[in-house]
């Protein structure tokens, strides 16, 4: 998904920084701006870490122009952030599966010293 970031370029002494507003309190810095994608998505995976909120809905251009707080001098980019990525807030389930599974899924948890469902979480991660 889509978001808007507000850029200022660095230069030899001073590193570019992206401040993203729909992400309050947001944001990431970079000497190398190749590594602006990139970092700009770690922020965002570490800005939702242990949190328990939902992800916003991507603000508008026009929305995010008009606010006073990026008045100074810098871009807008549109970064492509990997939404499946984000831990966001969290949901209870209830499911079924056969004694046999759940005897092998409580096995691969208590080897990597995690809950059943932080194992079920890795699993599908890393799918």
């Amino acid at each position: 998904m889509k978001y808007l970031g507000y850029v200022e370029m660095g230069d030899d002494t001073h590193a570019s920084s992206v401040v993203l507003p729909d992400f309050k309190g947001c944001y990431s810095a970079v000497d190398n701006e190749q590594d602006l994608n990139k970092s700009v998505q770690e922020a965002v995976e570490l800005h939702f870490e242990g949190e328990d909120f939902d992800l916003p809905t991507p603000l508008s251009l026009s929305a995010v122009e008009s606010s006073s707080d990026f008045d100074y001098k810098g871009v807008w980019m549109w970064f492509d952030i990997d939404t499946d990525k984000i831990s966001t807030k969290l949901k209870r389930i209830n499911i079924t599966i056969p004694a046999n599974i759940l005897n092998k899924l409580d096995t691969l948890a208590s080897h990597q010293h995690i809950s059943r469902s932080g194992m079920v979480r890795q699993l599908v991660e890393n799918l």
